[in-house]
């Protein structure tokens, strides 16, 4: 009867296999010279390889997150200057990363006691149906109480001891909030057309609730500097509303590319009719044609009359340059011989008139 091999033979021999590998391929490398291996690594320059996990695929390109960093990154010079303006006191914001995780990964970092702002873009699909999903927009504790300090009088420290909010510091929290959330509108204002709004503040992580565990979210980081407090300022945001937001801006982009290209067609007609108004024609009126003999034009003497192919009572062809547009009767205005336009001699081209 065969032998069977236990597991642990099965590893002995691929490990002895994996050696072998090792030693053949080492071999080559001992012959350079000085004994270094030639194709030897810097772990100082080697670049960092970051995991990839296939059952959770990436919904966003690298130039969507581009685009959120530098959108976000133009956000923070302006809320700088807001918390600035209304704690008195200096404040610098910046950005950190912008990253693409699951909800879940998000929530469970979270502490269970969090200061977060609900927030909502009223964002709506092609059928003019807002996605229902809210933005979390979380501030560190060490920061709020900064700002309440500051608020109420103080320096502008945080407390030592880690308590929960009351509901007074809430309300003023809110306030601050509100104007953070307003500011989103003005950066968002060349990409898309949103109206973001606080729709409640939180502090139990745990109960936060709207967005799916295993829902791709985006989120923003920024570090938030208040006197010597620093803290993070973290934005949440789910895929199915920043799926709907840049299907809007694409959509908002072609039609001002096709806007663009309407403004410079009709710049470049204008262009060609101002050119046209600026040219020399010459308009004349035919009253009719005779055939002469070149004897007869030779003899010709005042009071002679020549016979022309048209009746007296008949239009006269007003030609420009050398092509007859139109038809006209002979009269005269501010005592000048002078030509009536009566009617617009069609031809194979025009549109009936």
């Amino acid at each position: 009867m065969a032998e069977i091999l236990s597991q642990s033979q099965i590893d002995m021999l691929l490990n002895s296999l994996l050696n072998s590998d090792e030693e053949s391929g080492g071999g080559e490398e001992a012959a350079a010279p000085g004994g270094e291996a030639q194709n030897a690594v810097d772990p100082k320059t080697a670049k960092k390889v970051k995991e990839y996990d296939f059952r959770s695929p990436k919904i966003f390109t690298r130039e969507q997150l581009k685009l959120l960093y530098t959108i976000y990154e133009n956000y923070c010079r302006i809320v700088s200057s807001h918390i600035t303006a209304n704690l008195q006191s200096y404040t610098a914001v910046e950005i950190v990363e912008v990253e693409e995780q699951q909800y879940y990964e998000y929530n469970n970092a979270l502490p269970d006691s969090v200061l977060c702002g609900l927030l909502d873009f009223d964002v709506k699909d092609e059928d003019n149906i807002a996605t229902g999903d809210l933005i979390i927009m979380e501030m560190s504790k060490d920061i709020g109480f900064c700002c309440i300090d500051r608020f109420l009088g103080g320096e502008g420290k945080p407390l030592e001891n880690d308590r929960e909010f009351t509901e007074i510091e809430l309300s003023i929290l809110e306030h601050l909030f509100k104007g953070m959330v307003g500011l989103m509108k003005n950066v968002w204002a060349d990409h898309l057309e949103i109206n973001p709004k606080l729709v409640k503040m939180e502090t139990n992580s745990r109960i936060l609730q709207g967005i799916s565990a295993d829902e791709n979210v985006v989120i923003v980081v920024m570090m938030v500097t208040i006197n010597d407090t620093q803290g993070k300022l973290t934005l949440c945001v789910p895929a199915s509303t920043l799926n709907i937001m840049f299907k809007k801006r694409e959509a908002m982009s072609k039609r001002r590319e096709i806007r663009g290209d309407q403004h410079s067609e009709e710049l470049r007609k204008e262009r060609i009719i101002s050119q046209i108004n600026e040219s020399d024609l010459v308009i004349k009126g035919i009253l009719g044609e005779a055939t002469v003999m070149s004897k007869d034009i030779v003899e010709l003497q005042v009071g002679d009359i020549i016979m022309l192919n048209k009746p007296e009572d008949s239009y006269v062809d007003i030609a420009v340059e050398n092509t007859v547009w139109f038809k006209g009767e002979l009269g005269v205005y501010n005592r000048k011989k002078s030509i009536e336009i009566k009617e617009k001699i069609r031809r194979g081209s025009d549109h009936a008139i």
